[in-house]
């Protein structure tokens, strides 16, 4: 019976078996087929990747160089973020020490004109005093005069502004001073049509708001008046031959100094500084200028309504523009 068996079970364990393992042989080549593909691709991919890194040295050093160099002009002034959008506006950049580092840097904006190209206007100029590659002065034009509109100095190198000055008429007509480096202004000083001072107005205390106020006439100061009770308006005033009949505000010649005006760029300066351009719309350099402009056209509005003051037991004065008038103590920063 064994026998028999054997002879039967065998030959059917055959038969039967022969599908069997040629499916598993089948799926066993799609497996070596897959895995295969996997390391084709894995290889592939690699490959791909090792020319991109071998490319990308000698591509990326220009925008790289383009990219610091955009950062670097990521100015801040007066707690304000100035981006020039290369699209908009043109820097020159030039090298008055010939260090190879840019000390002035002009922005234009770009006016297309009839000829099919662009017009350069003047919109802001920023200037390196002490050439330690930090912009210390921010000066801003009228893009359609051409002339200066508000200037911001840091003239303690400490990156921050320690005066402002507007201007009307290609004159100062009034300068804040921050004296406590606090980014606040404690001192104004108010000057008229001929650049002759008439007012200076102060912060003693250093808590933000005036509290002390001087006049002048020909230069020459004529009254004082004080808040002594901190209500923001005057309670004592003084005038000449009084007792203690003297300036009481702070005098900093380094700041009142004026080391910018005869800084000037000449065409031989000038050097190339790639500036990569934004691909979106950035608050630009016509922004601070629109708005230091709006400033000045105030304080010149504010002036023009105000009353001109006149010392008490004075005669009256011949002329006295409105617009010599101090600023109250609500108008100072």
């Amino acid at each position: 019976m064994t026998i028999w068996c054997k002879k039967l079970l065998f030959p059917l364990f055959n038969v039967l078996s022969r599908p069997i393992f040629f499916v598993l042989d089948l799926r066993f080549e799609m497996l070596k087929l897959v895995i295969l593909l996997i390391f084709s691709v894995i290889f592939c991919s690699c490959g791909s990747e090792s020319s991109v890194k071998d490319e990308k040295p000698a591509s990326s050093r220009s925008s790289a160089a383009a990219k610091a160099a955009q950062e670097r002009y990521k100015l801040t002034s007066k707690g304000d973020e100035i981006k020039f959008d290369g699209k908009v506006y043109e820097l020159k950049h030039y090298d008055v020490n010939k260090d190879k580092k840019p000390d002035i840097i002009n922005v234009f904006k770009k006016v297309p004109n009839e000829k099919g190209g662009n017009d350069l206007l003047i919109s802001v100029k920023m200037m390196d005093l002490n050439h330690d590659s930090k912009i210390d002065v921010w000066r801003y034009f009228n893009e359609e005069t051409g002339a200066v509109v508000k200037e911001e100095l840091d003239l303690d190198f400490d990156n921050k502004i320690d005066r402002t000055d507007y201007f009307i008429g290609g004159l100062v007509r009034r300068s804040e001073f921050d004296f406590q480096f606090d980014e606040r202004a404690d001192i104004i000083k108010s000057y008229d049509e001929t650049g002759q001072l008439i007012a200076v107005e102060s912060d003693q205390n250093g808590d933000g708001v005036i509290d002390y106020w001087e006049y002048y006439r020909n230069g020459v100061i004529e009254k004082i008046e004080k808040d002594t009770n901190k209500d923001g308006k005057p309670d004592v005033s003084k005038m000449p031959g009084d007792e203690d009949f003297k300036s009481a505000a702070p005098v900093d010649e380094k700041l009142e100094a004026k080391p910018a005006e005869n800084v000037q760029e000449k065409p031989e300066d000038e050097i190339k500084v790639e500036i990569e351009t934004s691909e979106e719309p950035e608050p630009a350099a016509a922004q601070a200028s629109e708005k230091a402009k709006e400033e000045v056209k105030a304080e010149a509005a504010k002036e023009e309504e105000k009353p001109a003051a006149e010392p008490a037991n004075e005669e009256p004065k011949k002329e006295e523009p409105a617009q010599e008038e101090a600023k109250p103590a609500e108008e100072s920063k």
